[in-house]
C-alpha cells in the first residue's frame, strides 16, 4: 500500500466527515507514524516541540476515531488507514472506476497514472527541481492563507500570485508548504531566488533549458514552454530585483526589462502560474489586480494569538502579558522569536519584567529593521519619521504644517509606505489615517 494513497483516502474521509481537511503538521504526523518514526524526530523536521507533536497527535487519534468509528491510537493507526484504503481503491478498481480523488476533494491531485494502448502517446514526465528552496521555519496556523492560495493557482489559474509580507512574517514558509501540497498537479516546478538580482535574460535562458524537454527545439519561448506544460515557478526574494533609494517596486536599472515581462506572463494565455515572494509589490501587480484581473496578491499579516503558541515553545512565564508582547511585536514570527531570547537571557523569561520598561526594545531585531529603512526613498523616510512621532495615527487629509513635503509627495510617500507594509491604515470618522508597527515606530524614533 502506498503511503500517498493511504494519506489521500484519510484526508477524504476527514473532509467528508468534518468539512476541513488535514492540515500539514496532522499530514506530517501520519507520515512519520507510518515510518515508524517518534514524535522527537517528527517535531525536529517540522520546528517544533515533541510535547506539542504529542498534542497534535492525541488531538489527530481522537479526530480519526470519530470519522473512521474505530479505536485509532499511535500503535494501529497504520494498519487501520492500509486496510480501510485498500479495501477502498479494491472496490472503486472492480466497478471501472479508477479515480482516487473523491467528489469531496477540491483540488485535484495527480496520482499514478493507467497504462495507455498507443504506444505512440508519450507520458509526460514530471520534473520538479527545488535545489533553491531555502530551510524554512515552523509554519504557524496558516491554513486559510494556503487554501486562499490553492484556490487561485488551481481553481481560478491565476497566472501570476504573489506573497508580500516583511521579512519574518513566514513568507516563505508558507510558500513551501503550499508547494508541498500542490506539486503533484503541475508537469514542471521550479523555484529560484533572486538574491542575486539576476538580468532577465540569463533567468529566461534558466527557465527555458529546465521547462523543456531535449525533444524540443532550443528556439522555443518562454510562453511557448509555458503552454506547453502545466509549470508552477517560484521566484522568491523578488525584492532584490528593486533599487533602494526609490519608491516601491521601482526597478534597478539592469532588472527594468522585468515590468514587460510580468505583463506578458498575465496576459498571454497559457497553462501555467507565476508564483512571487517579496517585500513589497511589483507596480505592474497592482495595475493589474482587480476583480477579474489575472493576478492576485496575498499580504501576510501577523499570527495574533496564534503567537501564544511560540511562546509556549519558548517557556516564556506572565501568560497574562503575551497578547501585550504579540501585539508590540505585531505577531511576526521571527520578531517574537528573537524578543523571546532576549526575555530568556535577561529576564529569565518574564514576560513582565520585558515589558516593565519604557520603551520598545528591538535588540537584534534592529539589524532587520535596518534592511527595510535602507531601501526607502528620502520623501518616506520624512514621512516615516513623521508618522513615528504622532502620539495618534496621523491625518494626511490636511496637509501637516510641521511636515516638509509638498502635498503630492507626502501621497507618493505614503502610498509606498503601504506597499512596503511599513505602515498601517486605520479607518475612523469617515477618514483613513495612518499608523506604524510599536516596533517600526521604536527603531525610527531611535534613528532621530
Amino acid at each position: 500500500m502506498d503511503i500517498e494513497e493511504a494519506l489521500k483516502w484519510t484526508d477524504d474521509r476527514v473532509f467528508a466527515k468534518t468539512g476541513k481537511h488535514l492540515d500539514s503538521l496532522q499530514m506530517a504526523i501520519l507520515e512519520g507514524v507510518w515510518q515508524r518514526e517518534t514524535y522527537e524526530k517528527i517535531g525536529d523536521d517540522r520546528h517544533c516541540s515533541k510535547h506539542h507533536v504529542r498534542k497534535e497527535a492525541s488531538e489527530l487519534w481522537q479526530i480519526l476515531s470519530n470519522v473512521l468509528e474505530e479505536n485509532v491510537k499511535k500503535s494501529n493507526v497504520k494498519s487501520i488507514l492500509e486496510n480501510g484504503a485498500f479495501s477502498y481503491i479494491s472496490n472503486v478498481q472492480i466497478g471501472d472506476k479508477n479515480n482516487f480523488c473523491s467528489e469531496q476533494c477540491p483540488y485535484p491531485k495527480a496520482g499514478k497514472k493507467r497504462s495507455i494502448s498507443n504506444p505512440d502517446k508519450v507520458k509526460t514526465e514530471k520534473r520538479h527541481d527545488l535545489t533553491e528552496v531555502p530551510k524554512r521555519d515552523r509554519l504557524y496556523n496558516r491554513i486559510q492563507e494556503v487554501n486562499t492560495l490553492k484556490q487561485w493557482i488551481l481553481e481560478e489559474k491565476n497566472p501570476i500570485v504573489t506573497i508580500i509580507g516583511l521579512s519574518g512574517i513566514g513568507k516563505t514558509s508558507l510558500a513551501v508548504e503550499l508547494v508541498t501540497q500542490i506539486k503533484d498537479n503541475f508537469d514542471r516546478l521550479l523555484w529560484r531566488n533572486c538574491s542575486n538580482a539576476p538580468s532577465l535574460e540569463s533567468l529566461k535562458t534558466d527557465l527555458i533549458q529546465f521547462l523543456s524537454p531535449q525533444t524540443e527545439t532550443k528556439s522555443a519561448s518562454l510562453i511557448d514552454c509555458l503552454r506547453s506544460h502545466r509549470c508552477l515557478i517560484i521566484l522568491d526574494d523578488f525584492q532584490e530585483l528593486f533599487t533602494s533609494g526609490e519608491l516601491a517596486g521601482t526597478y534597478r536599472p539592469d532588472c527594468q526589462y522585468y515590468s514587460k515581462f510580468l505583463k506578458q506572463i498575465a496576459t498571454t494565455p497559457h497553462q501555467s502560474c507565476l508564483l512571487i515572494l517579496s517585500w513589497e509589490k511589483p507596480i505592474e501587480i497592482a495595475t493589474l489586480e482587480g476583480i477579474k484581473s489575472p493576478c492576485r496578491t496575498l499580504k501576510i499579516d501577523g499570527l495574533g494569538e496564534s503567537a501564544k503558541e511560540i511562546l509556549t515553545e519558548m517557556e516564556l512565564t506572565d501568560q497574562d502579558r503575551w497578547l501585550e508582547l504579540i501585539q508590540l511585536y505585531n505577531g511576526n514570527p521571527l520578531w517574537l522569536n528573537i524578543a523571546a531570547n532576549t526575555i530568556q537571557e535577561l529576564f529569565d523569561g518574564s514576560v513582565a519584567d520585558f515589558l516593565s520598561g519604557e520603551s520598545v526594545f528591538l535588540g537584534d531585531l534592529e539589524i532587520i529593521l535596518q534592511e527595510h529603512y535602507q531601501r526607502l526613498s528620502q520623501i518616506e523616510k520624512q514621512a516615516l519619521c513623521w508618522l513615528a512621532r504622532q502620539e495618534t495615527a496621523g491625518d494626511i487629509s490636511a496637509h501637516p504644517p510641521d511636515l516638509p513635503l509638498s502635498e503630492s509627495d507626502l501621497l507618493k510617500a505614503v502610498q509606498s509606505l503601504l506597499k512596503r507594509g511599513l505602515i498601517e491604515k486605520v479607518k475612523g470618522k469617515g477618514r483613513s489615517r495612518f499608523t506604524l508597527q510599536p516596533a517600526i515606530q521604536q527603531y525610527v524614533k531611535n534613528k532621530f
